[in-house]
């Protein structure tokens, strides 16, 4: 009984001795907290009602920081909810010039707005705020598709990818659009093409300052077709060579082998082809010279010769 009435008269004392501790702890902060204090604030600017015809410019200034006279509760409450500026750009735009300045009174009277008639604002970390802007232009830009495409065997494309339109007028700050020349198309990806594709894509911008882009979507196509190789073996004609020369050719015949679609492969003949060797272009030091096809069918595709040089022996 004893030790247990010690106890409990031990632990109402400690009670009692942490209940006036927090007593104290509350009026001191009460007394610390009702002084008055200066803090350097910030406070966020925000640009609202911007004309259509203009865009801000990068490099804007987007905070500015100012002295608070303030009392420390009042301080503490400001320092988590921030104030800011909301600037009306339109009120101020004039479109004759890319900027417009709030002077340092009118700033003041800003700032002074999110807080009580009786805080002093001072010292704000600017003199005036320039704020610059672009004028919105237009620009005509190349459309670049972006595909990924894999052909069932046996086919290929018949010619390059087409892009229709293949351009599009983009409108946004003139700064900005100084730098962009082309766009990308969202990803196309198509496996075991077989036949003609035709597929309508949107345009895709990383640039959030683009304000438009007419038309947004394009078509992109590719005409495919079944391929078959094509084999010929086609005399070789020498030119360039001076009439002083007489040369002989080790290898008089090259066999030229090359793809063309199964539609066309009917339309391919010798008579359409004309393979060369240009004497002035020679390798002085080995003596030789590299077939070159003159003539071709426009059909044909990934032309082949062989051999792929030619030697020669000449007699004078």
């Amino acid at each position: 009984m004893g030790k247990g009435f010690l106890l409990k008269n031990k632990n109402l004392k400690v009670k009692r001795f942490l209940f006036f501790l927090l007593v104290a702890a509350i009026f001191w902060v009460l007394t610390k907290f009702s002084r008055e204090f200066t803090a350097t604030m910030h406070a966020k600017i925000n640009y609202e009602n911007i004309p259509e015809t203009a865009a801000l410019s990068e490099g804007n200034i987007q905070n500015i920081t100012f002295d608070l006279t303030a009392n420390g509760f009042e301080i503490l409450f400001y320092k988590f909810k921030k104030p800011t500026i909301d600037i009306q750009v339109g009120t101020y735009y004039d479109k004759e010039k890319n900027y417009f300045t709030i002077p340092k009174n009118e700033l003041n009277r800003m700032v002074s707005s999110n807080f009580n008639r009786s805080l002093a604002v001072k010292n704000l970390s600017v003199e005036a705020l320039k704020v610059f802007l672009d004028p919105i232009v237009l620009k005509k830009v190349r459309v670049e598709p972006n595909y990924n495409f894999t052909f069932k065997d046996g086919f290929k494309p018949v010619d390059s990818i087409k892009v229709t339109p293949d351009s599009v007028l983009i409108s946004g700050p003139s700064g900005t659009l100084r730098s962009i020349h082309a766009l990308k198309t969202e990803t196309i990806s198509i496996k075991n093409i077989e036949k003609d594709i035709s597929k309508t894509v949107k345009i895709k911008s990383n640039n959030n300052e683009i304000v438009s882009i007419n038309p947004s979507e394009v078509t992109v196509s590719q005409r495919v077709a079944e391929f078959s190789q094509g084999k010929f073996t086609l005399p070789v004609d020498v030119i360039n060579v001076p009439p002083d020369l007489d040369i002989k050719l080790i290898s008089p015949n090259v066999t030229v082998t090359f793809d063309v679609s199964v539609a066309n492969f009917s339309g391919v003949s010798k008579e359409k082809f004309r393979v060369i060797c240009d004497y002035a272009k020679r390798n002085t030091q080995e003596n030789f010279m590299i077939p070159i096809l003159e003539k071709m069918p426009s059909s044909i595709q990934n032309v082949v010769f062989e051999p792929k040089k030619i030697d020669f022996l000449i007699f004078k």
